[in-house]
């Protein structure tokens, strides 16, 4: 992972299961003073999202649309 897309994944992390709004993404990541486009996050998450279903990881990074993002649990195949 790159050093953004660790920081938003550890962020996800600590927020297990709630939403993280984008822009606390954006202000702990990247900066409070950052002046561009929030489509750098959405570039961020799809990347994270890529590696982490190359990896079979599980969990998966979901959007909650206009308001963030939430990392949760895949479901098994109980």
């Amino acid at each position: 992972l790159t050093s953004k897309e660790f920081d938003v994944l550890a962020l996800l992390a600590e927020q297990r299961g709630a939403v993280v709004t984008r822009e606390r993404l954006m202000d702990d990541v990247w900066d409070e003073n950052w002046f561009g486009s929030t489509k750098t996050l959405d570039v961020t998450v799809g990347r994270l999202r890529q590696k982490l279903e190359e990896h079979a990881a599980p969990a998966r990074v979901v959007t909650v649309r206009g308001v963030g993002f939430r990392l949760e649990d895949e479901p098994s195949d109980a």
